[in-house]
């Protein structure tokens, strides 16, 4: 704890020192006093020390001038006293110079003065003030620690630190307002980027981020007149912050809580045989679902996710999904797995599975986590029963949307017909492999080149040389030297309608197959 150099030059026993240079350094913290004689080792002394000199040698001497000029401009002191009369007839104006460039008080003392009594006096100060302060903290402990155990949630801690500051308080978690206590008129909670600059010229903004287990959850925004006291400021701040952090972790354990039990009761419903569908629509309402309702099923997947840091980015994806749920005001239920996040949502009229997941891009999109995303939407599930089969048609959506020639971030189960097709064909004892190998088999041997690759963009611009060789990058000479090494490795004319069928049928099957 400390004084300000301004409050130090208010003492009685200062009354008769004098100020000479460093007057924009009176807000400078004096945190101790320091009496040397003969200064010698200039690093030994401490940032914020106050240091009283007789100033001997520093008349005659010009090394140790060159010193004492280079400690008036170390930056490290609060101030510096020099009595004259002694060692110094007068304090040398290079001094005066130097102390004011650097904003270091420099004040002369008459020899009459004892330094005991100003080390005396400046010391039961800092002591007081220690005191002083020591109780604030202890009040506003007490304080905010009643805050805390009693569980109101934000708004008691933001309207407290409103009174403890006098200032306008609001605190932020992902960009939005959760809770505020305003003083100023001026303040538009709507609108916080467009605060009025001349209003502003009067205040000061705080900006203290909520931090807990080396997670940011937000942070709180202060805005108050300049004259108040810093010092006591921070300590309410500090305490006031590390309870707005207690809070976010009780609401996310309390979330974690939630989540599991709604993840498992969703394995639950999602299992082809319930024993007792009522039951389930009986424990769903107490979750805050109604599986009387039609629902929408969404899978969340990340296509190319490192698996170094898989389980923090799907606890970010979780945590992005739970927030934009949560200002949608839809009822649902989310099932977390390792790879995975599966979504039911009540199928309302007037909005859409589809409008959903652009809702969910959109938002996973805003944040700094460039980690693309695959959503996938099965079809709506009118009733408990269909649930499983909805829930599989989602997975397969966002698989298969990645096994595109262009890949979606957004595919509903209904844009894959063909696929389906296929699935029920494997499912019923067709063997998709020997059917894209009697056609493909002789283009995997492509010597580095992908044939494969080459015959689906070909097929997808429907057999157009100019935008296949532009999406591929090569020259339109070297595509139609590779449709000739794949007309030769098929037996199949390309120009002909069914054996481009043929082939993309193939393709598709060779899909499926390393899709499953």
């Amino acid at each position: 704890m400390a004084i300000r150099m301004y409050e130090a030059l208010q003492l009685p026993i200062m009354q008769q020192t004098k100020l000479m240079a460093g007057k924009k350094g009176l807000q400078n913290w004096l945190k101790w006093v320091t009496i040397v004689e003969v200064i010698e080792d200039i690093h030994r002394l401490q940032d914020g020390e106050f240091l009283i000199t007789t100033g001997f040698g520093l008349g005659e001497n010009t090394e140790k001038r060159k010193v004492f000029e280079k400690l008036l401009s170390s930056g490290k002191l609060s101030g510096i006293a020099l009595y004259t009369g002694f060692y110094l007839k007068e304090i040398p104006k290079s001094f005066i110079a130097i102390a004011d460039e650097f904003a270091l008080p420099l004040i002369e003392i008459p020899q009459d003065i004892n330094f005991s009594m100003i080390t005396k006096e400046l010391l039961v100060q800092i002591v007081n003030k220690q005191s002083q302060t020591l109780e604030y903290s202890l009040r506003i402990h007490k304080e905010f620690t009643r805050l805390v155990l009693e569980g109101h949630g934000f708004d008691p801690i933001t309207k407290t630190l409103h009174d403890i500051l006098d200032a306008s308080i609001i605190l932020m978690a992902q960009d939005e307002v959760i809770s505020s206590c305003l003083k100023h008129d001026f303040i538009d909670i709507d609108n916080l980027t467009n605060l009025d600059e001349k209003q502003m010229d009067n205040v000061k903004m705080i900006s203290q981020p909520i931090i807990a287990n080396k997670h940011t959850y937000g942070n709180v925004l202060i805005i108050k007149e300049k004259r108040l006291s810093e010092e006591l400021d921070s300590i309410a701040i500090e305490h006031a912050t590390t309870v707005y952090a207690i809070e976010f972790l009780r609401r996310r354990a309390i979330e974690e809580t939630q989540l599991r039990l709604t993840s498992d009761f969703l394995d639950e419903i999602l299992n082809p045989i319930i024993s007792n569908n009522q039951d389930m629509i009986e424990r769903g309402r107490k979750l805050g679902v109604d599986l009387a309702n039609p629902q929408s099923i969404l899978f969340i997947y990340f296509p190319s996710l490192n698996e170094e840091n898989s389980d923090e980015k799907y606890n970010q994806l979780t945590e992005m999904i739970q927030h934009t749920m949560g200002k949608s005001k839809i009822p649902y239920l989310l099932r977390t797995k390792s790879d995975s996040v599966m979504i039911m949502a009540e199928a309302k009229p007037g909005s859409s599975s589809m409008d959903l997941a652009e809702s969910l891009l959109t938002s996973w999109n805003s944040t700094s986590l460039n980690e693309p995303i695959a959503i996938g939407i099965g079809q709506t599930a009118a009733n408990i029963h269909e649930l499983p089969k909805r829930a599989a048609e989602s997975e397969q959506a966002a698989r298969f949307s990645q096994v595109l020639f262009k890949p979606k971030s957004i595919a509903h189960y209904n844009d894959f017909g063909v696929y389906q097709l296929l699935m029920e064909m494997k499912e019923s004892g067709v063997d998709l492999e020997e059917f894209h190998q009697k056609y493909l088999g002789n283009l995997f041997d492509s010597k580095g080149v992908d044939l494969i690759t080459t015959l689906e963009a070909y097929l997808f611009f429907n057999q157009s040389i100019k935008k296949t060789a532009s999406e591929l990058y090569i020259h339109r000479h070297t595509l139609t030297y590779r449709l000739d090494q794949i007309q030769k490795k098929t037996g199949l004319d390309l120009d002909h309608y069914d054996n481009g069928i043929k082939l993309y049928l193939a393709i598709l099957a060779y899909k499926v197959l390393k899709y499953m």
